[in-house]
């Protein structure tokens, strides 16, 4: 079992030094990725074949963590020697009962302001992104390749929260509760938990238990009792971090920055809480991706280790893109901090898959 870092920039950007935030979890001859992060598509042909994908995990619909969504989906469908070997499975979150707020009075707000304007689902998204996004180069291909129906090899599905955590997208946008089964084949059972993501709702942590060993992936968060629930003794926890003063540093004065700076502040770890969260998990190791600030240069990477490092005891590690994690072969290995197969891997340019 590895763990691929096709991206680790957070934020709706295009940044010259990271790719969107995208992981690959492979198991054996199977690939599972996190997140669709702008330009990851590219890295994942470095890791793995579309033959190998089976599934595609998104943590919300923020659209740094959904740009390359469409890629991902078309690009194996039925190309030669490029195609998906059987049915890609997408989940992610449903669309809300209602416009996500802080509360009843927000709402009013939220409602005047969005000006009637809905949410979607993943389901919803995965079938526009065919039927409406992709429609004209859908119909001509079939028409002049030949091809099936796309919709025989993607298929989106909505997340179902359990009835009985109670959540509300004003209410309770992320109560106490325990993590609840999503998918699972003969390789990998996959978990989910919601997650403090200020107004995006639902927003979702994701495990991945194999015979190999466990990975988690917060998605973005502040600081969560729900994550840390979620990551109990896995080997691997993958957190999103930010350093609030150096992104703001980098944002002019406008109109909208301060509401912007109110969104990063309430919903993102910072640097010198995220090793609290890994410490209170009893995780293995924890590598730092989403880094925020992901313009070059802007983000101390140096910094935000080091302050992890003082609140947690095991390995951590500032992921770049294309690391490899390799997660230890048996679980009494995970306990053993000096018993990792590996740092990360840093793939060159001429590593392919």
């Amino acid at each position: 079992m590895s763990v691929h870092t096709l991206g680790t920039g957070g934020g709706p950007i295009v940044s010259s030094s990271r790719a969107g935030t995208s992981t690959a979890i492979r198991v054996d001859d199977a690939t599972y990725v996190i997140d669709a992060g702008m330009g990851s598509i590219r890295n994942y042909r470095r890791h793995a074949s579309w033959g190998e994908l089976r599934g595609i995990f998104l943590t919300h619909h923020h659209s740094d963590h959904i740009y390359d969504l469409g890629s991902y989906l078309l690009t194996g469908w039925q190309v030669p020697g490029e195609s998906f070997s059987r049915p890609v499975h997408v989940y992610g979150p449903g669309q809300p009962p209602r416009t996500p707020a802080l509360d009843a009075e927000h709402a009013r707000l939220v409602d005047a302001r969005t000006a009637g304007r809905s949410m979607s689902g993943t389901k919803d998204i995965v079938d526009s992104l065919l039927d409406t996004v992709f429609a004209s180069d859908v119909v001509i291909r079939m028409a002049d390749e030949g091809r099936s129906d796309p919709g025989e090899w993607v298929i989106g599905h909505d997340i179902e929260i359990p009835a009985e955590a109670q959540s509300d997208p004003v209410l309770a946008r992320h109560p106490v509760m325990e993590p609840f089964e999503i998918y699972k084949d003969e390789l990998v059972r996959v978990t989910a938990i919601l997650v403090d993501h200020r107004l995006c709702f639902p927003a979702f942590g994701f495990r991945f238990d194999t015979p190999y060993g466990s990975v988690v992936v917060s998605g973005d968060t502040a600081y969560s009792e729900n994550c840390i629930r979620l990551a109990q003794g896995a080997d691997i926890l993958l957190h999103e971090v930010i350093d609030l003063d150096a992104i703001l540093d980098t944002f002019p004065d406008s109109g909208t920055r301060e509401g912007i700076a109110v969104h990063l502040r309430e919903s993102h770890t910072p640097f010198d809480e995220v090793g609290k969260v890994a410490q209170a998990a009893g995780v293995g190791r924890l590598v730092l991706h989403h880094i925020v600030p992901n313009v070059p240069g802007a983000a101390d990477t140096g910094k935000m280790e080091t302050f992890a490092r003082k609140d947690f005891s095991g390995p951590v590690t500032v992921a770049e893109d294309n690391d490899v994690f390799t997660v230890p072969p048996s679980p009494e290995s995970s306990a053993d901090v000096e018993g990792w197969a590996a740092v990360p891997e840093r793939l060159t340019a001429e590593v392919q898959a």
